[in-house]
């Protein structure tokens, strides 16, 4: 029995990573391709076009562009010749004379106008938020568009880190009884919980043909002052066609990066606890979004690409609005910005990012484990 369980956490596990490297390696690919194909566009010569990091796996020439896969699947880059002007003797034999000839040809970034030079940035982060239009658009043309919650008490959504979350709750666990008292529709879930005056409450669920119980201890919602475990109903979905399909998925997408934005503003502003999930946390949630189905998955990954196209448009080093920010400093100037001076404080906030992410990795190896 042990051997079993131990080789279904194991599929399980492998599953999940499997899921996530998948999802991450498209959110990398179609960001970096942004890059690519602007960059392509207003003539930059792209030297390598890579998936993942680290040592090279393979990768073949096409033209004057390397594509390569790398060893750790957890990113990827788009290098242009003249991203960072490099000193002729750091280079040498086929590189010193491709970018020679590149320089001689005026195709190196730093040569274009502030204009394509922006567009070669920006584009990046624009096509994370065209893919959750279009995954959005493929989940409405599936299944309908939301316009309505289920009265039934089958948990639609989850809250992550929430009371329902930590206590091992999923996404449809139809909820039977809480603390013996049965629940029939909806309204009774919010209705016990503040009605009982216990710390922790027992949901008595069903799983897959499977009756469980589990203790959660809600926490009380500020704004209304009502306890709470952060779970959200199903949602009923009624049929459209493809152009009102589209045009959903145009204002879901905005609709969810206003309100990234303003949770980023109110957490920079100390009004909202800071709360953001790292690489392992974000693969259980891609994981658990797997199991429940497909629908869940594409939704889930159209969020992350668009929490991942607005942390690239912050001005920091490093990021690609932390160049888009340089770019400003030299229209206001009339003169770019030393190119080693740029180059140093991008070095700079890497380094901070990198420990960034970091302390973030070890607060979802907490969190989890």
């Amino acid at each position: 029995m042990l051997t079993f369980s131990l080789l279904l956490g194991a599929t399980t596990l492998s599953k999940t990573l499997v899921t996530f490297v998948v999802v991450l390696g498209v959110l990398v690919f179609v960001h970096e391709f942004g890059h690519y194909i602007v960059a392509k566009w207003v003539g930059v010569r792209v030297e390598e076009f890579a998936l993942g990091f680290g040592p090279k796996l393979f990768g073949y020439k096409k033209g004057e562009t390397i594509y390569s896969l790398r060893i750790f699947p957890l990113g990827g880059f788009c290098k242009l010749t003249g991203e960072f002007p490099h000193a002729e003797e750091e280079l040498e034999g086929e590189e010193l004379d491709s970018y020679r000839e590149a320089i001689q040809q005026g195709r190196a970034l730093y040569q274009k106008s502030v204009f394509q030079r922006f567009w070669v940035i920006f584009t990046g982060p624009l096509m994370n938020f065209l893919l959750a239009v279009v995954l959005f658009t493929i989940i409405f043309m599936a299944i309908g568009v939301p316009y309505a919650g289920s009265d039934k008490p089958v948990i639609g959504n989850l809250i992550p880190n929430q009371p329902a979350d930590q206590a091992g709750l999923k996404v449809g666990d139809l909820i039977l009884s809480i603390n013996g008292q049965p629940v029939k529709e909806w309204d009774d879930i919010s209705r016990i919980i503040n009605e009982t005056e216990t710390e922790y409450i027992t949901l008595e669920i069903k799983r897959k043909e499977v009756i469980k119980k589990l203790k959660v201890k809600p926490v009380v919602e500020e704004e209304t002052g009502r306890r709470v475990i952060g779970i959200f109903p199903q949602i009923i979905y009624r049929k459209v066609g493809i152009g009102t399909a589209i045009w959903d998925a145009l204002r879901q997408t905005w609709f969810m990066i206003k309100g990234i934005v303003i949770g980023f503003w109110q957490m920079l502003t100390f009004r909202m606890r800071p709360d953001v999930a790292g690489p392992v946390l974000i693969a259980k949630m891609v994981g658990e979004a797997a199991e429940v189905g497909w629908v869940y998955l594409l939704r889930l990954t159209a969020i992350i690409s668009i929490n991942l196209g607005i942390i690239n448009l912050i001005p920091f080093p490093a990021l690609d609005g932390g160049r888009i920010l340089f770019l400003g400093i030299e229209l206001v100037r009339g003169k770019a910005v030393d190119p080693e001076k740029e180059g140093f404080v991008h070095f700079i906030g890497f380094i901070i990012l990198m420990a960034l992410i970091a302390i973030i990795l070890y607060r979802d190896i907490v969190r989890i484990f």
